[in-house]
């Protein structure tokens, strides 16, 4: 078992929250029973609001060996929260979570002794305990393996085209290198976060989708990333504080270009030619359910794509 000491890295825990303080208060709790502590924990605000600064100042946090900073972030953006807190935090390694998961207690163990055991690892991602990683759709499936040329499991812990990114299902045994690593579950070096840059900050949204892989993409010229599957966590996706589906779907089209083309350097031609591609793709399910339960919601989705192809088109995102 690993022990906090003075040659061990100290731990930063990054935890960006917008108006979920019930789910900020159960992963607390579970930060506190941890096998192995964190050096501090550091809460970037973007809510501003009475409970959520209740639940991170209550005094039973230091009582039971938490040191919680509170930073107030406005206007609310995920990355800027996310960035905020890790220039504030002053540990060696950057555990980077959601508001809304809850750790198992040996979680930020396994992590520090998965990032430690890879001599090339600048990061490790933890497993999801209640929430499986999604299979290619049949769309994209067909796609993989007739047009790309993937095996069947090829794509497992890969980003691939126009950054579509799949786990492990099953979840492998033991430590699995891996071509990303989630936002709301991950542990890296800071000098690896700084050497590469940290996180852009070309995001849409207050809701930066893709970020995460984003990062990754950045991390993984300075070394490798890692799955580790004995790291366990529950994410709840709790829905308070989120945007609208529009909104979202908007930004996922509109952040998956810039990061194909500020990040990966494609051009405007190839970088466009990816994401009309996956709009189209992706839509496919969304065109199906529109007479269906979900058709507002579908409705929703499609009209968010098509104002991100929109405004890249235009040339929004070359300003």
């Amino acid at each position: 078992m690993l022990e906090a000491s003075d040659a061990a890295p100290t731990i930063s825990v990054i935890v960006p929250t917008y108006g979920r303080a019930q789910s900020l208060r159960r992963l607390l709790e579970t930060l506190a029973t941890q096998t192995l502590g964190v050096y501090e924990i550091v809460i970037a605000d973007g809510g501003g609001d009475a409970e959520t600064r209740a639940v991170a100042e209550d005094p039973l946090w230091r009582a039971r060996g938490l040191v919680i900073r509170l930073l107030a972030v406005s206007p609310p953006n995920a990355v800027r929260q996310r960035r905020s807190a890790i220039e504030a935090s002053r540990g060696a390694l950057l555990l980077l979570l959601d508001d809304d998961v809850a750790l198992e207690k040996d979680c930020v163990e396994e992590l520090a002794q998965a990032l430690a055991s890879r001599a090339d690892s600048v990061g490790v991602m933890a497993n999801m305990s209640n929430d499986g990683w999604p299979p290619p759709t049949r769309v994209w499936r067909f796609v993989l393996r007739r047009l790309l040329g993937f095996r069947e499991g090829e794509w497992q812990g890969r980003v691939i085209g126009p950054l579509l990114r799949y786990g492990f299902s099953p979840a492998p045994a033991d430590i699995a290198e891996i071509e990303w690593i989630g936002g709301a579950a991950a542990m890296i070096r800071r000098s690896a976060y700084v050497a590469a840059g940290g996180f852009s900050d070309f995001f849409l949204h207050r809701c930066t989708m893709s970020e995460d892989v984003d990062l990754s993409l950045k991390l993984r010229r300075f070394g490798a990333l890692y799955f580790a599957p004995r790291a366990r966590m529950a994410h709840f996706h709790a829905p308070g504080g989120r945007v609208s589906a529009r909104i979202a779907a908007e930004d996922d089209i509109f952040n998956r270009y810039m990061i194909l083309r500020r990040t990966l350097g494609r051009s405007r031609a190839h970088a466009l030619s990816l994401i009309v591609a996956y709009a189209i793709l992706e839509s496919l399910g969304s065109t199906l359910r529109l007479l269906g339960a979900a058709g507002p919601l579908s409705c929703e989705i499609l009209r968010g794509r098509a104002k991100g192809l929109a405004r890249i088109v235009a040339g929004w995102a070359e300003r």
